[in-house]
């Protein structure tokens, strides 16, 4: 997994961050639980992880890190490292 970005974290612990799959070099979601429930990690799809039920506020949260991913106002397309 690269480039984590961290886009939520909830009072009990639990971390979100957003990166990049080593092997399909595709968007996902890292979910990382707090460590006095023992740490584990989840990984999702992108559009997985938006489609899930119910909406927390990490939903919320990785929707804004994504519309600020969108090019600007310059028309600029950011460019993913190969």
């Amino acid at each position: 997994m690269e480039n984590l970005r961290e886009f939520a974290s909830s009072t009990n612990g639990d971390r979100w961050f957003l990166g990049t799959d080593d092997m399909s070099n595709s968007e996902v979601v890292l979910h990382r639980g707090n460590p006095s429930s023992g740490g584990h990690e989840t990984v999702m799809a992108v559009s997985d992880f938006l489609d899930r039920r119910p909406f927390g506020p990490e939903r919320g949260a990785l929707v804004m890190l994504l519309a600020d991913s969108l090019p600007g106002e310059s028309g600029e397309v950011p460019v993913k490292p190969v």
